[in-house]
């Protein structure tokens, strides 16, 4: 059966958002479970960091294809979090890799006025990388998977949804 044309982009953009994001929280859950094997591991983490940060691309393109200013505000502010995203998934294999993005991290947040402190407090659990950096990077990394799997989910439910209602076969 041929498929309809197109009219509307997001139609497009949507899912192709849709499947980057889920590519990107599926492939960051296998590293973490190690079914990737650990010299393909940092690589991988690159990879995903690079995902994250197309997502939040694509993410602008859809809302700013939509021409509703509340969707390309949200977009935008989907960035930061796509490069939280990445650059605390950088950090978690705690590599020379990792401790030298967490020491320019530090650093650049520091150089901050006046919210620099509190910020690496935040981020970082003190002016300095510790154990405390790890489960900090840790838990919002997989707290940004879990939101983000969940935005996924409901998304495509409601999807589905509209379609079925456009066209219930």
């Amino acid at each position: 059966m041929p498929s309809e044309p197109i009219d509307d982009p997001t139609d497009a953009l949507e899912p192709a958002l849709l499947i980057v994001v889920a590519a990107v929280a599926l492939g960051d859950l296998a590293v973490a479970a190690h079914v990737i094997p650990a010299g393909v591991a940092e690589t991988t983490r690159v990879a995903l960091a690079v995902g994250a940060l197309v997502a939040a691309t694509l993410g602008i393109a859809v809302a700013v294809a939509t021409c509703r200013p509340a969707a390309v505000a949200l977009a935008t502010l989907g960035v930061p979090v796509a490069g939280l995203y990445a650059y605390t998934g950088l950090l978690l294999p705690w590599t020379r890799l990792s401790f030298s993005l967490g020491q320019i991290g530090v650093e650049a947040t520091l150089s901050i006025p006046a919210l620099g402190p509190a910020l690496a407090t935040a981020l970082f659990g003190g002016f300095t990388l510790s154990q405390a950096t790890l489960e900090r990077a840790f838990v919002i990394h997989y707290g940004l998977v879990a939101v983000a799997g969940a935005a996924l989910l409901a998304r495509a439910v409601v999807l589905v949804r509209r379609r079925d209602a456009i066209d219930p076969a």
